[in-house]
């Protein structure tokens, strides 16, 4: 694995001869994480912003590094989504458009997003209003037109299913509930030991300041909400 412009630059017949060689139109951090790249070590991604992410797409396009290119396309395939950025990342999505492929996956995976989320009327016009008057109101638009696009996401079809929106409050267990931790979850809310536990369960019992689960290794686990505090769940896969 390797650049083939840098290996011009420092072997090739027209090999620069100054020592020090510009690098334009990135920056430091860019550069860094593609020299780290070259050496064999990974980039992490979390985190990052999708600015950053398509910068190191500059990086990649521009020094022929063709792995790299690859790694921050799986990158975009697993960018975080909520309600809260997902029109936001869309419009980068269209400001970087010179990187097709990419922007392609991202809206996608938007579009996807969006449909898993507006299942009601009311959501369609919740998400119409919040963004009817605002700077983002035409990518959000574009969004919704592309929504008949994307395949339907299936559910299970439960009285309680949130279609992947986050609990906020305990009022909103239900013994019996499907739950999985969120991507999103701060570390004080889901510790590493918790994790390895299982990130998929069931709810057993919601008591006054406890939710009991019972994850899918059929172990349990006893969630304090007065020493953690409201925990960051998911309702079901849909």
């Amino acid at each position: 694995m390797g650049s083939p412009v840098c290996f011009k630059q420092f072997y090739g017949l027209s090999k620069e001869t100054t020592d020090t060689i510009p690098v334009k139109e990135t920056t430091k951090e860019s550069f860094v994480r593609m020299i780290d790249f070259l050496y064999g070590k990974e980039i992490d991604w979390k985190g990052m912003t999708i600015e950053g992410m398509y910068d190191i797409a500059n990086m990649a396009e521009k020094y022929h590094i063709d792995a790299l290119m690859e790694t921050v396309k799986k990158a975009f395939e697993d960018v975080l989504l909520d309600e809260n950025n997902v029109v936001v990342c869309a419009s980068l999505a269209c400001e970087y458009n010179q990187f097709e492929n990419l922007s392609r996956i991202l809206l996608l995976r938007c579009a996807k997003f969006l449909k898993s989320v507006l299942v009601k009327t009311k959501d369609f016009e919740a998400f119409a209003t919040k963004y009817c008057d605002s700077h983002l109101n035409e990518t959000a638009f574009k969004l919704l037109g592309m929504l008949s696009k994307v395949p339907s996401v299936k559910c299970c079809n439960s009285e309680t299913c949130r279609r992947g929106k986050p609990i906020t409050r305990i009022e909103d267990f239900e013994p019996g509930d499907k739950v999985k931790f969120s991507p999103e979850a701060k570390e004080k809310d889901v510790t590493d030991d918790q994790r390895k536990l299982g990130s998929e369960g069931t709810i057993k019992g919601v008591y006054q300041v406890l939710v009991k689960l019972e994850l899918e290794d059929g172990r349990e686990l006893n969630y304090s909400i007065v020493s953690i505090g409201t925990p960051t769940f998911l309702f079901c896969k849909c």
